[in-house]
């Protein structure tokens, strides 16, 4: 059985695996640590894929390799999670509808029952209407990878509007990682 590589988070003092880029009682980004060895496989290497790198924007990148998969999801920046195709279980995309816009529904309601004036009422109904478009609109794209320890990573990977050039991007990508999964065993799931 492998020894699992442990390091300390320097806010809360929390021991946490070193798969981890945050700890996960107080979110405080932990330190750099070695990952543990993986064992070489006796196995013939798995096959080769093409390359795949998504521009997901606002500095956000999803990249695709013979070796790994890697995620940039920091809008400053900062270094990318690099998970070893090694070391990874399974994959799961998820794709949802953005929710967080039907929040705009509760200005509406405040509106119609407590809004002093006609231009306010009407202000709320045009923001509850907002928030329906929003939401049948857009939808919110993210990808989880369950590594061999059990540690789950979700990676978000952005919003897009229904049928457009990015969610065609998007697909484009869960197409070309599902492929790679697949040359490698790993079990991936999600919507079509």
């Amino acid at each position: 059985m492998p020894a699992e590589v442990l390091v300390m988070c320097s806010s809360c003092g929390r021991p946490q695996t070193a798969a981890r880029r945050r700890c996960a009682f107080c979110n405080a980004e932990l330190p750099e640590a070695p990952l543990p060895p993986v064992a070489p496989a006796a196995s013939a290497p798995p096959p080769r894929v093409s390359p795949l790198a998504l521009d997901l924007g606002n500095r956000r990148t999803l990249a695709v390799s013979d070796e790994r998969l890697s995620f940039q999801g920091r809008p400053g920046g900062g270094p990318a999670l690099d998970v070893p195709w090694t070391r990874v279980r399974r994959l799961e995309w998820s794709t949802r509808p953005y929710l967080e816009a039907l929040g705009l529904l509760a200005f509406t309601a405040l509106g119609l029952l407590w809004a002093p004036t006609q231009a306010v009422r009407l202000m709320a109904f045009a923001a509850g209407v907002l928030g329906l478009l929003l939401a049948g609109l857009y939808r919110h794209h993210g990808l989880t990878v369950e590594l061999e320890d059990g540690t789950r990573m979700r990676w978000p990977l952005g919003m897009a509007p229904r049928g457009s050039a990015r969610e065609a991007r998007l697909q484009e990508a869960r197409a070309g990682l599902a492929e790679a999964g697949r040359a490698r065993n790993v079990p991936f799931a999600g919507p079509m």
